[in-house]
């Protein structure tokens, strides 16, 4: 698709942002980032992430619209007792989608779009869905593009720019379920035959 309209392109992270960056200019769109994310979890996970986005829109001149205040109630209210997959998932993609079409009516974006789309471990569907249904209550387009091809190449760029990559999707759920089966963190006691085992600490 080739325009030359200002993009609304709400950024859930710093790598996706790589990605999604080099496809908008070629195909003429003007961006500007929105940091929109109440579903990231821990506070400290939540800076970093915000940090990565902003280091990285400086680095690229590009313009942003961070919302840097912590979430943690705004997302609690928009899953309710929705605690389990896909049922959070779906609450959370509509609570930054709806944020965004919001922000692109109020500031005269014509479209907008979701670095969610860059990333194979969302639901894609759902995705579209939601943001096309956003998009109509607010008199706007949504850029449904798929960018999943690009996400490697994304995660790559960050890398190399030393940006924040983070380990998990973004809430404290996802946090859970990502490290629930390792043993990060774990104290394992002095016996050698178990994993992760280490000497006794020390007495200070």
């Amino acid at each position: 698709m080739k325009t030359s309209e200002p993009t609304l392109v709400h950024a859930c992270c710093a790598p996706c942002l790589c990605a999604f960056l080099d496809a908008l200019h070629e195909e003429g769109h003007v961006p500007t980032a929105l940091f929109h994310n109440p579903n990231i979890h821990p506070l400290m996970e939540f800076r970093r992430r915000l940090k990565a986005v902003q280091a990285l829109a400086d680095r690229e001149r590009l313009p942003l619209i961070a919302h840097d205040g912590y979430g943690l109630e705004e997302f609690l209210d928009a899953i309710g007792a929705q605690r389990a997959r896909p049922g959070r998932c779906r609450a959370c993609y509509a609570m930054r989608l709806e944020a965004t079409a919001r922000v692109a009516a109020e500031r005269g974006f014509p479209r907008f779009t979701s670095t969610l789309l860059a990333s194979p471990q969302q639901d894609r569907d759902a995705l579209c869905d939601l943001g096309h249904a956003a998009a109509r209550r607010h008199g706007v387009a949504f850029d449904d593009t798929d960018r999943r091809h690009v996400h490697d190449a994304g995660v790559e760029r960050a890398r190399r720019l030393s940006l924040y990559r983070q380990q998990y999707c973004g809430c404290i759920f996802s946090e859970a379920e990502r490290y629930r089966d390792t043993a990060v963190e774990l104290y394992r006691g002095a016996d050698p035959h178990l994993p992760h085992a280490g000497p006794a600490p020390k007495e200070r």
